[in-house]
């Protein structure tokens, strides 16, 4: 189960070096207490999300991070727990109105060729056996970080999916709605999206103001991925809730499009959200925001009033 939601978030005048004197970092559990887990990996780690592409390092260096979204599958790398500490996870009751938590925002990194057009993005084969095609099609060189990136992606999109959860990437607009309103089994679909600066935000303190729950029991949450134009990696919540605004120390109020996954039996013991929150397959919901350009689709969705 997933619940989804948009909050409103205020920045109150606190410092950013200072944040650290503060219980709500990452992997923070709503009752002030940071696991060891979380302690761990290091004061140096807000809440945040450093989706942009390194371009250097193996194929795994490559991408945006993409913790919440792929470890469902997989155990982590020893490669990923370097990125673990710029993912944001939280618990649900941490979400409340007037509570303050430390976020970053980086730059927002769009695909070089941005969204195709359909038929021109149905022209390029997407498959990993196709890849050296693509390459020489694109000017990429097959040595380059750029094309392990590629890899990555490609190989990410063939991923089965969870059993009786729907998974699909989609290389232009029309496939993107089409395959989440299937996913979703309705035409009257809504998509939900945080509202960011495009050059990012620095680290602050940001203050609830408003939780707003979106209606539904499931959605189709949306990643943009590494690949020359826009592809987006989308795949079903399950059962969850969507949440929240919320306003930053300075100045400037963001809309932070939040899923807290209300289901993770079926999860990987390993998914690193376990070890950060202290909780385990079948826990207590796990919370994540979505990045700028990220999508949540849900159908007959209506805004709650705020909390």
């Amino acid at each position: 189960m997933c619940r989804c939601a948009e909050n409103h978030i205020v920045n109150e005048a606190k410092p950013a070096e200072n944040t650290w004197t503060s219980p709500f970092y990452y992997g923070y559990n709503g009752a002030g207490n940071r696991p060891a887990a979380a302690a761990a990996a290091g004061d140096a780690a807000p809440h945040g999300y450093d989706y942009k592409a390194s371009g250097k390092g193996d194929a795994g260096s490559g991408a945006r991070d993409e913790l919440p979204f792929l470890w469902y599958h997989e155990a982590p790398r020893a490669s990923d727990h370097r990125h673990a500490a710029t993912t944001t996870f939280f618990h649900e009751e941490a979400v409340r109105v007037g509570d303050h938590l430390p976020f970053y925002f980086p730059a927002a990194a769009p695909a070089a060729l941005g969204l195709l057009p359909r038929h021109v993005a149905d022209s390029i084969p997407f498959a990993t056996a196709a890849l050296p095609q693509v390459l020489a099609l694109l000017g990429v060189s097959p040595s380059s970080a750029e094309a392990a990136a590629m890899a990555k992606t490609l190989r990410t999109c063939e991923l089965p999916p969870l059993a009786g959860e729907p998974m699909f990437c989609a290389t232009s607009l029309e496939a993107l709605v089409e395959s989440a309103k299937e996913a979703l089994g309705a035409n009257d679909v809504r998509a939900v999206t945080s509202t960011l600066p495009r050059a990012g935000a620095p680290l602050q303190l940001y203050t609830v103001r408003a939780v707003r729950p979106v209606d539904g029991a499931s959605f189709v949450v949306c990643h943009d991925e590494v690949y020359p134009y826009t592809v987006y990696r989308c795949h079903g919540t399950g059962p969850a809730r969507a949440y929240m605004k919320m306003e930053g120390e300075r100045g400037g109020a963001v809309t932070v499009a939040t899923v807290c996954h209300t289901d993770t039996s079926r999860w990987n013991p390993d998914h690193i959200s376990f070890k950060l929150l202290g909780t385990k397959p079948g826990g207590a919901p796990v919370c994540h925001l979505m990045p700028y350009g990220h999508i949540i689709w849900a159908k007959n969705v209506k805004v709650s009033p705020g909390k």
